[in-house]
């Protein structure tokens, strides 16, 4: 197949490469450290098959060609040069991830494969980390920013956990020692957290709590990092009629927010 963008570009010629370190964000998406400014970048589907695929060994010619054989025959887009060659001024002038080189290139095994190992899961023992409310900060106080909380799993069956979780109540948490049910596979996990106390802040920013009720059951969902020692996700009331009369405006239907967690490498 002829491109002609391709046939005429200053580029076709040359060999492109990573330049950056890198690593997976979840299962499907990379994140590239970028050494040059502190921030670290995610890239949609056809960006991250460029960057994951400049490897020094190919010309920005033969890499079109070779993507033109992956779809099948007379489905190939007539511009697929021109998005490609796109792409690449982007990764190269725009974010500065990629570089042209008129030579094959051999990049450092700090750049070729992943900054880490993919890990074992190891979930059973005592995770710590912190939970974040998702309402307006106007509703918030100084006890709704980061609250802390050491989570114990201590039984595993299969897919299925259990175990136990405590707040920090220095830090804004509920109070009494909660129980935790979920399940978990390779790449993510999910349980409900049942606190023994309801507690909640009224609208002049008090927290008050009630040992004669039981706070509502919550539900986390999160994600493994590649190393299996940290996850990250989100929480929310596992009934979607719950109202915090007090804590959120009435028009909020229900809380929500976001958590992280980790264990230590042994």
């Amino acid at each position: 197949m002829t491109f002609k963008t391709l046939d005429t570009s200053e580029y076709k010629t040359l060999y492109f490469h990573r330049t950056e370190e890198w690593d997976w964000h979840t299962s499907e998406m990379i994140k590239v450290i970028d050494s040059k400014n502190p921030r670290v970048i995610t890239m949609d589907p056809w960006p991250q098959k460029i960057f994951l695929e400049a490897l020094g060994h190919v010309t920005v010619q033969d890499y079109v060609h070779t993507v033109a054989k992956e779809y099948p025959k007379g489905n190939v887009p007539e511009d697929l040069d021109v998005i490609i060659l796109q792409m690449l001024e982007d990764l190269v002038y725009g974010e500065k991830v990629v570089s042209f080189s008129e030579i094959p290139v051999t990049l450092e095994p700090s750049i070729l494969n992943p900054s880490t190992e993919e890990g074992d899961i190891n979930l059973k023992g005592i995770w710590h980390g912190t939970y974040q409310y998702s309402i307006p900060d106007e509703f918030k106080d100084d006890k709704m920013i980061d609250v802390n909380f050491t989570l114990t799993i201590d039984t595993i069956k299969g897919k299925s956990f259990s175990g136990t979780v405590e707040d920090d109540l220095s830090s804004g948490g509920t109070p009494g020692i909660g129980v935790i049910k979920g399940t978990f596979d390779k790449d993510s996990i999910y349980f409900t957290k049942k606190m023994p106390v309801l507690s909640q802040v009224d609208e002049h920013r008090k927290h008050t709590n009630d040992t004669n009720k039981k706070h509502p059951t919550l539900v986390y969902e999160g994600v493994f990092s590649r190393s299996k020692h940290i996850l990250t996700g989100t929480w929310e009331f596992k009934s979607k009629t719950v109202v915090w009369n007090g804590l959120i405006p009435s028009f909020v239907s229900r809380g929500n927010g976001t958590f992280v967690m980790s264990k230590p490498k042994i």
